[in-house]
């Protein structure tokens, strides 16, 4: 490859255009005690920061993230503020609302300022100081991101406090599980309304949630690895529930339930009401998810562990997480990190210094269950007067006002302006702020929730953000010991270890409630709290001699937290453990040693296995057998030959393929998959959703539906998950208490396979099942800005991937490392488009290559080279950059030098569901 270099001499204002509204002798001033820093980028435009000081680093970091993700940057801090609507419109007020009720004021974003460590004070300053050096240049040279001049936003100064509100949104919202006990008790309502009794209801209800992992669901380590305390439990009958939480269960009624402190007229999304961690208007379908691969050196041909995964944080145009490497100051590492963030997250670091070892890690979600939801009794006369253990307490509030900018309605909003008012009120018990989310006015009953982990997102981020300077196991132990975010770490070490750790932050909750459903002020209690490595979840070189994660329970008797079908009788995971069990050649039973590998795993193996796991349902391979063989029975030819194709389907794992082009594997063939089994599924497993499961909704409506195309920024839903599944296949296996199937199963299936037959027949216009090949499902990316929706063949795999072999990866032979250390992150790791671009985009001259240089790619199961040495970084550097830190910017928004519609950005809502009241007319 051809490499250039260019040397830009930017200790002060030079090169700042004139003529922009940008004052470079105002701005930018030179610093007599400048550190010099130097920024690497590779042909994808990956940069890799080096510098001298905790402080040039985060400058380095600021100034280059800048210049590749500053809209997103700004778009993520206000979103973090739970003031978005005021820069994006109304659709966005209903993530405002539950920031503003769920996370912190600007007041308390400043405490937490103030109150952070001091290494994170540091790299947030210099990360500051490099954002607004950046943001000042491309305001003079007419290289802001074309979307500040659409929305008429002038882009802010960077502050330290934009960095904790990111942090606060990005890791704090989702970095934590729990929560659902509203939701819950809503469909226990539901059943008791369609079976007549409570008692009845709560003997189904059973079958649908269950606190502790069940003995059938795949774990990611083994009893042989370690004993761990399961935690609650739930209560065997009705009669068994405090008096009073069944009281306030009565209270939980779906059509009554209101949220807390917002107009009666505006309608929310289920989610926010009920308190769920769930991203709203354009982070839609962020969270943390993911899969994991991790394997020992003695199932691999090298010899040394392997990785292979990363983290599931949705599909959108850039990516949330941002690629870097940070090289310096006690740090050396290459990986991603978050946008509108300094520290890195995931990825490898460099073990050729002086007793340290080349450590590797990716990260999946823990799902613990770490928020607790309390019910408590109002006072008729005063709703901000609320009983807890016999006496009357008033809530803590403060006044919110929401203005949504009137931007075009090609962003989801009005064109009129909408002011929402909302209260925020907090329950402040037992040293907790408890913010209240919902209520029923007729009951006199309000809802609260309290959170392990309130304020503790600086803190935590650091301990995060350390491992970056981790020299071997021990030290990454002690930097996450105390970690209170609930993720998996999966580590490998060029040292021969392989390594997994399960953290998070867990009350130690009093016996007596049920903790599926809101607890009272009477049953409420956390006798302490579980935290980081404490939990006991947590194994070096565990038996199997691999770690599969995805999202999956970490350990046998754990606990499922409080979300209903979680780790029960089946899971995605087992699609993934089985594929790395038939790559290697290992058995069938568990995988108990000994045990020896037929076939000696590669890295390219790895990427392999990831590739395929993302290409299969996760559970459709174990209902279609069930419902093949109820087609057996039947009288009709068709339906029996319909039985035929799904039990070939499920034969085949139940896969996505496509396989019309051998150039590129399982993709882009004739756009239809390749087997009737598939489309036949689809249709039958959603007219039986419908059937089996109407009692959890209002009596006079159909069951749950499925919608099986994948919403927008999201992976494979539902396809790629089982939370629709757990239960039905219980069910199926007559493995529940609930006879969910009305002693009628077979006969169900059958008749859902009739109606089936003739949807199809009118769908494909034939009425030969061979002929109902169903279009192939897509996965989209959503803008994050102007740019345009990037689709591909639906996939289910992590946002960012790694595939490493401890081997050989910190080689200076360029062929020897770049064979065992690969990274992609889909479509590119820069998101800034200006405004001429957009422009040029619009007249359909296409965009900057450099938005979308990764995803063929991620496609086609390929990797970029993963450097993290200096020598490996050069051989793979295109441009240099030379940057000295300067003193900060004055306090004042840049300007947009040119105009551009706001229709340009008719991308950023695409595939939301807006409620009505956001929406024109």
């Amino acid at each position: 490859m051809e490499r250039r270099t260019f040397l830009q001499g930017l200790g002060g204002a030079a090169g700042l255009a004139a003529g922009t509204g940008v004052s470079a002798a105002e701005t930018l001033t030179t610093d007599t005690t400048a550190e010099q820093i130097e920024i690497l980028r590779d042909e994808a435009g990956e940069p890799h920061i080096y510098a001298d000081s905790v402080y040039a680093l985060g400058y380095g970091n600021g100034y280059a993230q800048a210049g590749d993700r500053l809209f997103q940057m700004d778009a993520i801090r206000h979103i973090g503020y739970g003031d978005s609507a005021k820069v994006l419109g109304p659709g966005q007020l209903a993530s405002d609302i539950q920031v503003k009720r769920d996370l912190y004021s600007r007041e308390e974003i400043d405490q937490q300022w103030q109150d952070a460590p001091p290494t994170f004070k540091t790299v947030v300053r210099g990360f500051t100081d490099g954002v607004n050096r950046r943001m000042v240049e491309m305001a003079a040279n007419g290289t802001l991101p074309a979307e500040f001049a659409a929305l008429g936003h002038p882009p802010e100064p960077w502050k330290p406090q934009d960095s904790v509100a990111a942090i606060n949104y990005l890791i704090g919202f989702f970095g934590v599980s729990g929560g659902a006990e509203l939701s819950n008790a809503k469909t226990l309502y539901r059943m008791q309304e369609n079976l007549g009794s409570w008692d009845d209801a709560f003997d189904a209800y059973a079958d649908l949630n269950w606190l502790e992992t069940t003995d059938d669901h795949y774990t990611s380590l083994t009893d042989e690895d370690l004993n761990v305390d399961g935690g609650e439990t739930a209560p065997d009958s009705w009669e068994e529930l405090p008096d009073e939480q069944q009281r306030f269960l009565e209270a939980a009624d779906p059509d009554a339930v209101e949220p807390w402190g917002i107009e009666l007229d505006l309608s929310l999304p289920d989610d926010v009401i009920e308190g769920r961690a769930e991203g709203q208007g354009i982070m839609s379908g962020f969270k943390w998810g993911s899969n994991a691969v991790i394997v020992s050196g003695e199932l691999s041909e090298s010899g040394q562990p392997l990785l292979g995964g990363g983290p599931q944080m949705g599909f959108f145009k850039p990516p949330i997480p941002y690629e870097v490497g940070l090289h310096g100051a006690g740090y050396d590492m290459s990986g991603i990190g978050v946008t509108a963030a300094p520290a890195m997250v995931v990825g490898r670091t460099n073990g050729s210094g002086e007793d340290e070892d080349g450590l590797a890690w990716t990260v999946t979600s823990g799902r613990d269950d770490m928020v607790d939801t309390i019910a408590v009794e109002l006072d008729p006369d005063d709703k901000h007067r609320y009983r807890w253990e016999g006496k009357w307490h008033e809530m803590e509030t403060r006044r919110e006002e929401h203005v949504a900018s009137p931007v075009s309605p090609a962003l989801g909003g009005s064109p009129e302006t909408r002011i929402v008012e909302q209260e925020v009120a907090y329950v402040v018990e037992q040293g907790a702020e408890m913010p209240v989310i919902a209520w029923n006015p007729e009951a006199n009953v309000a809802w609260c929730q309290r959170k392990t982990t309130r304020k503790e997102e600086v803190p935590g981020s650091q301990l995060w953000a350390e491992t970056a300077a981790v020299g071997d196991l021990d030290e990454f132990e002690n930097s996450i010991e105390e970690f209170p975010f609930t993720f998996n770490f999966h580590v490998i070490s060029d040292s021969g270890d392989i390594a997994y750790y399960h953290t998070g932050k867990i009350p130690d909750r009093e016996d007596g409630p049920d903790y599926r459903f809101p607890q009272t002020p009477a049953t409420h209690s956390w006798r302490g709290t579980q935290v980081g490595l404490g939990l006991g979840t947590h194994a070096r070189n565990p038996d199997r001699g691999y770690v599969v994660n995805w999202n999956n329970g970490p350990a046998p008797d754990w606990r499922a937290g409080d979300n209903e079908q979680n780790w029960g009788s089946i899971h995605r995971v087992e699609q993934l453990d089985r594929l790395l069990r038939e790559a290697a050649g290992l058995d069938a039973k568990g995988n108990q040693p000994p045990q020896a590998a037929q076939n000696p795993l590669t890295a390219d193996d790895i990427a392999e296995v990831i590739h395929l796991a993302a290409l299969h349902d996760a559970s459709a391979h174990v209902s279609s057998p069930f419902l093949a063989d109820a087609a057996k029975g039947s009288d009709d030819e068709r339906v029996r030959e319909m039985g035929e194709y799904l039990q070939r389907w499920a034969d085949d794992h139940a896969d996505w393929f496509d396989d019309g082009n051998d150039e590129i594997p399982y993709t882009d063939g004739d756009d239809r998959y390749d087997q009737p089994g598939h489309a036949i599924y689809d249709e039958v497993r959603s007219r039986l959703q419908e059937r089996v499961f109407d009692i959890t909704t209002a009596p006079d409506e159909d069951g749950p539906s499925i919608d099986w195309e994948p919403p927008i920024s999201r992976h494979a839903d539902p396809h790629g998950t089982v939370w629709n599944d757990v239960t039905f296949i219980d069910a199926l296996r007559g493995d529940t208490d609930y006879e969910w199937f009305d002693g009628r199963r077979d006969e169900l299936i059958r008749e859902a396979l009739s109606e089936t037959a003739e949807a199809l027949e009118a769908e494909f216009e034939s009425p030969d099942p061979a002929h109902w090949l169903e279009p192939v499902h897509k996965s989209r990316f959503r803008p994050l800005g102007g740019t345009q929706v990037e689709t591909m063949d639906m996939r289910n795999r992590a946002t960012y991937n790694q595939v490493l072999d401890a081997d050989g990866w910190q080689s200076d032979d360029e062929a020897t490392w770049q064979a065992t250390a690969g990274d992609v992150i889909p479509p590119g790791n820069s998101g800034v488009i200006t405004a001429d671009e957009l422009v040029q985009a619009q007249a359909g001259q296409g965009e900057p290559d450099r938005l979308t240089n990764q995803l063929e790619l991620y496609i086609n199961n390929e990797y970029r080279p993963h450097p993290v040495t200096r020598t490996q970084v050069e051989q793979v550097a295109v441009e240099t950059t030379t940057v000295r830190t300067v003193s900060r910017p004055s306090p004042r928004s840049v300007t947009p030098s040119s105009d551009v519609s706001p229709e340009s950005l008719s991308g950023l809502w695409e595939g939301l569901d807006v409620p009505e009241e956001f929406t024109d007319d």
